[in-house]
């Protein structure tokens, strides 16, 4: 049955996959543009004779006609509906082909003609910024349009009828005419949009059972028609309905926004208690269960080509496990469902966000460890007390804070309370040193020939560090300004707590928490490179600090005996306090001067220490470091040591990190990447045990890649023999024999620690 639903899929995917502005299928393309001039022609049309009309009514006109000219798409053998056929099979929602870009292509010349200082920022900051020059920072121009969640907590409670009554309540209290009374009308069209795009899927679903003759395809036709008339207008009432309600409005929302909606939801305490509840009413078995999940999570590794992809980023989660909103540790039949039907796939995707804590039962962190030591390296596991307690500290409800997911990556996000602005920008912490103690970055004064004391010397880099920072956010600020009449979208607000009763969109600040989230890369070599400075310069005098400047100009040419003792160094992440001590003074001074910062939403930028994959692309630019580190080296991933030196037992980084209050990131992801043996003497138990380990010392984020070393060094030899080799790479998982040899060395070039 899963061969059916597969080659449906794919047979449809691969028509639609995007080559140089066209999809495969010529009859595909032709389709898809007809639909989207059909929609864009109308939509201009109404601009040209209303102008003034404000944009958030302008996209909600543009939900109402994609709902109206939108072709559904309905799968062989599949009950769920979710694909309008609006965006090329490898997206998430970011597309620049989607009918729902209509506002970006159309308003956006409007606004450098209006405000030119819009094009005057972009020209001015370009040289000074610019990655490819600098190596230094990666960052949208003024929002985040990745990394969102739906209210999905909230959706499934009231359904989007709950949400209409409420919108059409609260317009009654703006005056008539204001930017809130137009919100409201905006957030009411959207929704009536969404739910008449599933009643059009129902009709669809209808014509064709009555010209189908399998039972299978049959029953399912029957559950969608009937279903799809039902939700999400109003809140699920079946396991079924669930899994179909979030599915729907995750794929719905991405193309109606055109965002990129990475979250499918909080699933075990969402459809726990429509599980249950059908068991007990005998109106589904387990075993139905079980197929219904491995369907729901089909498409998105046939979308994205997964077998054939060497980057496969589909930035699709779901979030497992944690508590529930009053706190209580979630671990149901519905976790341990989806664990186990995603390994039995050999499933890539969803990825699989597991929440722990200290009260998390052993059942759930040994059901995650016995698949993981299977070599199923899908799993990141987050550590709850670390990234509720940093939310807190940065003004969230501990109440909504419980509700956090993690989407793109392990990107936080509080479902249903805004959008965190997941990476606001990544920022290349040693490469601020760098262009610090060098002098040729353009945005950083040199540094002093001479220091009276290292304090004095740290003091001068947080002010160049700070001033970097600052002109960023001034310049994202101001840009976004202008730009967030772009950036609206009533539907995916709608879901979020704050907006309809502010009669505000999510990108003008109307949620109740309007966070961004700044990532650091290089703590760890940055660090060991500040405590190096520390000891060479101005403990053992070694060198003066313009020498060192030039002997890591010449990439320690000449000074390979200082470059052993700087190696030899105590580093951070070897259980060593005062280089631990180092990293943990860093990340308290950069949070205290990064959280006086606002955005352009009124709330704070709050720093996080994951990385993606800027480990390897920020060290192709990057000089060598004063911790002994070579140019173009790798530098540290996320919360994890630097490369210099081995570590051969886990629980040494892992101590570590006890010396760190990573809190302070305010909720911000701080990942730390374990590459373990896939041997015989690793067993659940022991899994089990580390994981607890690694609350018991406030680690944050765990990213385990549980490998055999000889079979990855085969696996380049031999691809063939291992195609269903999967490895963790950064914030995914790929299929090892999929990747570039580049990135084959990296993982297996990482560190191999013992357990």
């Amino acid at each position: 049955m899963y061969e059916i639903q597969k080659n449906s899929m794919a047979s449809y995917y691969q028509k639609m996959a995007l080559k140089d502005g066209r999809l495969a299928d010529d009859a595909c393309n032709d389709r898809f543009f007809k639909i989207q001039n059909t929609i864009f022609d109308e939509m201009d049309a109404f601009y040209k004779e209303n102008p003034d009309t404000p944009t958030i009514l302008l996209k909600s006109r543009l939900h109402t006609l994609m709902a109206k000219y939108f072709e559904p798409v309905i799968f062989s053998c599949n009950p769920f509906f979710f694909e309008m056929g609006m965006r090329e099979a490898d997206s998430w929602g970011i597309s620049n082909i989607n009918p729902g870009t209509w506002l970006h292509k159309r308003i956006r010349e409007k606004i450098h003609t209006e405000h030119p200082i819009v094009p005057e920022l972009e020209t001015r900051f370009k040289p000074v910024f610019d990655l490819e020059q600098l190596g230094l920072c990666s960052a949208d121009s003024s929002f985040d349009g990745d990394h969102h969640t739906l209210g999905y907590t909230n959706m499934s409670k009231y359904g989007l009828n709950g949400l209409i009554k409420q919108a059409k309540e609260q317009i009654d209290s703006f005056n008539e005419g204001s930017d809130e009374y137009y919100f409201c009308l905006a957030a009411i069209e959207s929704c009536q949009a969404v739910i008449a795009i599933a009643e059009k899927f129902a009709d669809a679903a209808t014509d064709m059972l009555a010209q189908c003759s399998g039972e299978k395809e049959k029953h399912y036709l029957g559950m969608m028609a009937g279903s799809a008339k039902y939700i999400p207008a109003n809140p699920p009432r079946t396991f079924y309905e669930g899994l179909a309600f979030l599915l729907f409005t995750r794929e719905i929302a991405s193309t109606l926004e055109a965002i990129g909606v990475s979250q499918l939801g909080h699933v075990d305490p969402l459809l726990g208690p429509l599980y249950e509840a059908d068991i007990a009413a005998g109106r589904i078995t387990e075993e139905e269960a079980r197929e219904l999940i491995g369907i729901w999570m089909l498409h998105t590794d046939i979308k994205f080509d997964l077998e054939h992809n060497s980057w496969p980023e589909t930035s699709t989660c779901i979030q497992l496990g944690g508590c529930a909103e009053n706190g209580t540790p979630v671990f149901n039949m519905v976790t341990r469902m989806f664990m186990e039907e995603h390994h039995r796939l050999g499933l890539i995707n969803p990825k699989l966000n597991c929440r722990y804590s200290s009260d998390s039962p052993d059942e759930f962190l040994k059901a995650a460890g016995e698949i993981m030591l299977k070599g199923h390296n899908n799993f990141v596991m987050i550590n709850d007390e670390i990234i509720i307690p940093g939310l807190i500290k940065s003004g969230v409800d501990e109440k909504d804070a419980r509700l956090y997911v993690n989407g793109g990556c392990q990107e936080t996000m509080i479902e249903g309370f805004g959008h965190t602005e997941g990476v606001a920008f990544y920022a290349s912490m040693p490469r601020v040193l760098d262009l610090f103690l060098q002098g040729d970055g353009g945005a950083f004064v040199k540094a002093k020939s001479e220091y009276n004391s290292f304090d004095a010397f740290y003091a001068d880099f947080m002010d160049a560090l700070k001033g970097f920072f600052y002109k960023m956010i001034d310049w994202r600020n101001t840009r976004q300004q202008y730009y967030k009449q772009l950036t609206v979208a009533p539907f995916f607000s709608a879901t979020q707590t704050g907006c309809i009763e502010n009669g505000m969109d999510y990108s003008h600040g109307g949620a109740k928490y309007n966070f961004s989230t700044i990532s650091l890369i290089g703590l760890g070599t940055l660090a060991d490179s500040l405590y190096a400075v520390k000891a060479l310069v101005f403990e053992q005098k070694k060198v003066t600090l313009n020498e060192l400047s030039t002997i890591l100009k010449n990439n320690w040419e000449g000074n390979e005996l200082l470059q052993r003792l700087a190696v030899s160094l105590p580093k951070y992440g070897h259980n060593n306090k005062d280089a631990d001590a180092m990293a943990a003074k860093f990340l308290n001074d950069f949070t205290g001067m990064l959280n006086v910062k606002t955005n352009e939403r009124g709330g704070t930028y709050i720093p996080s220490l994951f990385v993606y994959y800027h480990f390897e692309t920020f060290a192709r630019c990057l000089r060598a470091t004063p911790d002994g580190r070579k140019a173009y080296e790798l530098i540290s991933a996320g919360a994890a040591p630097g490369n210099l030196r081995p570590i051969k037992d886990v629980t040494t980084p892992v101590k570590s990190m006890q010396n760190i209050d990573f809190t302070m990131c305010g909720g911000g992801s701080a990942v730390l990447d374990v590459k373990l043996p896939l041997s015989k003497s690793m067993n659940a138990e022991l899994f089990t045990a580390f994981i607890r380990a690694c609350g018991n010392y406030h680690c944050p984020t765990i990213q385990p890649n549980v490998v055999s070393q000889e079979e990855l060094l085969d696996a380049k030899v031999h691809p063939e023999k291992h195609k269903n080799l999967i490895v963790r790479i950064c914030g995914l998982s790929a299929y090892f024999v999929a990747l570039t040899n580049e990135v084959q060395d990296e993982i297996i070039a990482r560190n191999m620690y013992s357990m």
